[in-house]
């Protein structure tokens, strides 16, 4: 039996997948556990960005935890299919993923839920449902189209192919490749640039990226400009520019 770890620093949420004799597979009370620590994050307004992690330096995840699925008859006739997995839209803080190991099947959906992913050398990501027989879920198939277009988002689907770290950043699948050592070093890196920001730019600015990106070009944009100016009427817009000025940093509420 797995856990989910969540721990909480100077207003950065680390989400730990604790399950390594299973590759960090997600079982029955690690989804619970998940759902609880996405829950905790959308609402406690101490936490500003939250990192994803895996157990250990084997795996993020390998996805759903199988046996436990043939327990409950998730497959073949009248079975309901694995439980889904992801969730972080709409939460609006952003999520980093920080992959070691294998990020695949659910566990590659789990990264692509998350807005930022760094990964080691040694990562390896990808679907597996075509290997499985089922068509891949937990909203791979948009998330990953959206993410890298839909002709490398077949490429990997239709293959069920599985890339390394360094493939992986060479289509944008993830921001930055790095020794495996330095994952989640970056990732709490990138953690804290974005936490010392306004919170409420921040959630905006994931907003206008995720619901305008599917808006005719001309509402978009004044959807931006609305959000925008009510930034610049906000203190923390004040403290950021006046701060400035005086040459100093900036303090965020």
């Amino acid at each position: 039996m797995g856990r989910i770890d969540l721990d909480v620093v100077d207003h950065i949420a680390t989400i730990t997948l604790d399950n390594p004799t299973k590759r960090n597979a997600v079982d029955a009370p690690m989804r619970d556990g998940l759902r609880a620590a996405y829950e905790r994050i959308e609402h406690d307004d101490d936490i500003h960005v939250a990192i994803v992690r895996g157990a250990g330096n084997r795996a993020f995840s390998s996805g759903g935890y199988i046996d436990g699925y043939h327990e409950v008859n998730a497959f073949g006739p009248g079975g309901g299919g694995p439980p889904p997995i992801p969730r972080p839209w709409p939460i609006w803080k952003p999520f980093i993923a920080a992959i070691n190991g294998y990020a695949v099947g659910g566990g590659f959906a789990l990264a692509l839920a998350c807005d930022l992913r760094v990964a080691g050398r040694s990562a390896t990501l990808g679907p597996s449902g075509l290997r499985r027989g089922a068509v891949q879920g937990a909203q791979q198939s948009q998330r990953l189209s959206r993410l890298v277009g839909a002709s490398k988002a077949l490429e990997l689907l239709l293959l069920s192919r599985y890339v390394g770290g360094e493939e992986a950043a060479s289509f944008g699948l993830v921001q930055a490749v790095v020794d495996d050592e330095q994952v989640m070093d970056t990732a709490m890196d990138w953690a804290r640039t974005i936490a010392g920001y306004s919170p409420w730019a921040v959630q905006r600015t994931k907003q206008l990226v995720y619901e305008g990106h599917h808006m005719p070009l001309g509402e978009a944009f004044a959807w931006e400009e609305e959000v925008a100016a009510e930034g610049y009427r906000r203190p923390d817009a004040l403290e950021g520019y006046t701060a400035f000025s005086e040459g100093r940093k900036a303090r965020f509420s």
